[in-house]
């Protein structure tokens, strides 16, 4: 249950190994062969481009939503786990548009929207502004009337109105302090002069002053009358109404990230909350994330997302988010805030709000509002990945871990971003995370490190890193673009473009903050691998032959059939359950049977193809066909039908070794002749040993579960039984290797072996 390990084998412990292939260590049931493939569905409508490996994306919504979806650089399609496709509206949209599909598309999904971000889009602003038609006239604010008081606007040091009010000795004196009359006043004083103005309840607006200078006295200390010219220092210098869609700064008391505009609406008769004349308000949502939205026909589209405008402020009480003219690099949702990274900086959304970027209002920060924090390191940090991690966000530069922090609700006020830890990463591959752990790439030289980061058990707020891939260094080629896992089979699989037809699975088993197992394999296919991932204990595989493209299933489950009236799990991938439609030559009782043509292949190929009957007989060929002679006329007989593929481990050399306190030892200085090998089996119906020692002919011994008297060897019936198998060895250890294949569709469980032979002391002590 170990897997391999790269060690020399006298340092391995004894249930690691030299090879595996197409085998799956469980803890549970022993070294088994790997689950078959299931054939959904050729999608003969999957569309490929040349040179362009797509990215793969998964939806899993619910029971009854679960789709792949493809981007292959040009277009988006869809298909659900049973292989129907999909009509995707706009699926060429530009946005989409790619060389390099595979790298430069990441998306997430949130119930019936898939987010899609396209890395090579640098995010703009539109030229939209918040436009003020009153920028070059400044307003006279008539506050207050006094007795006795000279009302005088200059401009240029030039009178240009003046009004007196009275003493106040006659009672009648009163009704002449009223703002409304004064303003009137005011402005048949402006008509006199020929100064061009807008007249209200209390306000008086001159126009065409863009370069004078206006002052206006009142005789009482400037306290009745003000003049206002795009700015005031508090709300009540402002009168209560003004011409519609007057804007107006006022001035915080500290710097300017406190300043704050606001705009008169006639219509709602209020002063409003508003953004700077000047400043960008809008997104270019063309160069956005966009969205892949299932609709309530059943149909997909791309679509164009609306990102709220800036509604208030300016660039300082009100900043442009720091994504905005740079590339958005990954894409992810924390704590009801849909996030990006853009650079060295990580931008989250208004709380429950995805779209919106900006603060609702300038006049104070609330914890609602979006949060765009830097990362502070010695050295450039370019963030890569974000990855949600228990409460915190874990972001992954080249070269650095960085946790974004929050002590109990998330909010601008008490988010913090603080390195933790500086271990390189593979920047092209994203972080899984698998249970409590973290999971990421690093590369080495000519092959990829798998790091498991974790919280320290003492102290969650300190991270560590190990290597899981340690014991295996030279394992995993350094092409690494995607890592997968499933926790309830504990299992993380790695693909690499390195070899398109291998999954890479790393199997781990913790108990009580103790590792039991970390075992290291890979899966071989016969086709190339586009993409996978996991529908609880299912893994759906899209897998190419040629320029044909499957959908395939493989179910880890075991001492199970895939179908109703399987004899047995048959191992063979693609299978499928079929009406066999061949040739039958009666003077040879010969029937024919062409997979070639079944499979669709389109050149030859050297697969072995199995035919397995209702009644449990198994046929095979190669030749991309099945030839069965002296058989009954097969045509319309329901069979079984499949791609043979081969599970292959190969032992560690076997050293005697003794206990001590350290652990075990291997001892010196001794000769060991093995006599024999016992397997100790479950549940198997075939396998080969292959015994290779130096200087000798390949034996090659064949278990095939018949065992005289046995009650399961019958005719035309294959056993699948437990016991225990001796297999001559007769070499010395260190020049005999021992291989344990099965290509056969027929079940194969290792539980563990022992072994016997002489041994030779060559010296003793004295």
């Amino acid at each position: 249950m170990a897997g391999i390990s790269q060690q020399p084998p006298i340092l391995r412990h004894a249930e690691q190994l030299e090879e595996q292939i197409n085998g799956y260590s469980t803890e549970a049931d022993g070294l088994q062969k790997r689950p078959p493939t299931v054939l959904m569905k050729k999608l003969k409508s999957f569309q490929l481009v040349q040179d362009k490996q797509p990215k793969i994306h998964l939806i899993n919504r619910d029971e009854k939503e679960q789709y792949f979806v493809s981007f292959n650089g040009e277009r988006v399609q869809v298909f659900d786990l049973k292989g129907n496709e999909y009509t995707v509206k706009n699926a060429t949209h530009p946005y989409i548009q790619t060389n390099k599909p595979l790298e430069n598309i990441h998306t997430i999904t949130q119930a019936d929207y898939t987010f899609i971000c396209n890395t090579e889009k640098v995010t703009r602003m539109k030229e939209d502004m918040e436009s003020n038609a009153y920028a070059d006239g400044v307003l006279i604010f008539i506050k207050e009337g006094q007795y006795g008081r000279l009302y005088s606007i200059k401009l240029n040091n030039e009178e240009i109105a003046l009004h007196s009010t009275p003493t106040g000795k006659d009672p009648d004196d009163t009704k002449w302090l009223d703002t409304i009359y004064i303003t009137n006043a005011l402005s048949t004083s402006l008509n006199s002069h020929g100064r061009k103005h807008i007249k209200g309840a209390h306000w008086i607006y001159l126009q065409d002053i863009k370069e004078g200078k206006v002052t206006a006295s009142d005789g009482f200390n400037n306290q009745a009358l003000k003049v206002i010219r795009g700015e005031v220092t508090k709300v009540t210098d402002l009168p209560s109404t003004a011409p519609d869609g007057y804007i107006v700064k006022i001035r915080g008391d500290a710097n300017k990230d406190d300043d704050y505009y606001l705009k008169y609406d006639e219509k709602a008769n209020i002063w409003k909350e508003t953004v700077k004349d000047g400043v960008k308000t809008t997104i270019d949502a063309s160069t956005m994330p966009h969205a892949l939205v299932r609709n309530s026909d059943n149909t997909f589209e791309i679509k164009e997302l609306e990102w709220d405008k800036r509604l208030s402020g300016d660039e300082d009480s009100n900043p442009t988010p720091s994504f905005i003219d740079n590339k958005i690099t990954d894409i992810f949702f924390f704590r009801n805030r849909l996030g990006f990274i853009s650079g060295e900086n990580v931008c989250l959304s208004c709380s429950g709000d995805y779209y919106n970027f900006f603060v609702d209002s300038a006049t104070g920060i609330i914890d609602t509002d979006p949060i765009d924090l830097g990362v502070s390191s010695t050295r450039v940090s370019t963030l890569h990945s974000a990855v949600p991690f228990n409460q915190d966000l874990v972001l992954f530069s080249d070269s650095a871990q960085f946790i974004l922090h929050a002590e109990g609700v998330l909010t601008p006020k008490n988010a913090y971003l603080a390195q933790v830890t500086a271990f390189s990463n593979d920047t092209s591959v994203r972080p899984e995370v698998s249970g409590r752990n973290i999971y990421f790439t690093s590369k080495r030289a000519e092959y990829t490190s798998v790091k498991e980061y974790y919280a320290v058990a003492s102290d969650s707020s300190i991270k560590d890193a190990s290597d899981v891939t340690s014991h295996v260094p030279n394992y995993i080629a350094n092409t690494v673009y995607d890592l997968i896992s499933n926790t309830n089979e504990n299992l993380l699989l790695a693909l690499s473009t390195a070899d398109k037809t291998k999954i890479y699975v790393y199997k781990y088993l913790y108990a009580q903050e103790h590792k039991l197992q970390a075992s290291w394999s890979h899966w071989q296919f016969k086709g190339e691998i586009l993409g996978l991932g996991f529908i609880n204990s299912s893994l759906y595989i899209l897998m190419k032959y040629d320029n044909l493209v499957c959908l395939e299933r493989l179910d880890i489950t075991f001492n199970t059939e895939d179908f109703d009236k399987e004899p047995y799990r048959l191992m063979m991938d693609r299978k499928e359950n079929i009406t066999l439609q061949g040739t039958y030559d009666e003077s040879l009782s010969t029937f024919t049977w062409n997979a070639k043509e079944h499979f669709e292949t389109q050149r030859d190929v050297d697969f072995k193809y199995f035919i397995v009957l209702y009644d449990g007989r198994v046929f095979e060929g190669t030749d991309n066909k099945v030839t069965i002679p002296f058989v009954e006329n097969l045509n319309g007989q329901k069979a079984y039908v499949g791609i043979a593929y081969n599970y292959k481990i190969k032992l560690s050399t076997i050293y005697i070794k003794h206990r001590e306190q350290e652990g075990t030892q291997p001892m010196d200085n001794y000769r060991l002749i093995l006599q024999y090998l016992k397997l100790q089996y479950s549940s198997t119906g075939n396998m080969f040993v292959l015994v290779q020692s130096t200087g000798k002919p390949l034996r090659k011994y064949h278990f095939t579960g018949r065992k005289v008297g046995n009650e399961v060897n019958r005719i035309n019936v294959h056993p699948i039984i437990t016991g225990e198998w001796q297999i001559p060895i007769h070499g010395t250890n260190t020049d005999t290797s021992i291989t344990i294949e099965n290509d056969s569709p027929l079940p194969s469980t290792l539980i563990g072996y022992t072994w016997m032979g002489n041994m030779t002391n060559r010296f003793r002590t004295i």
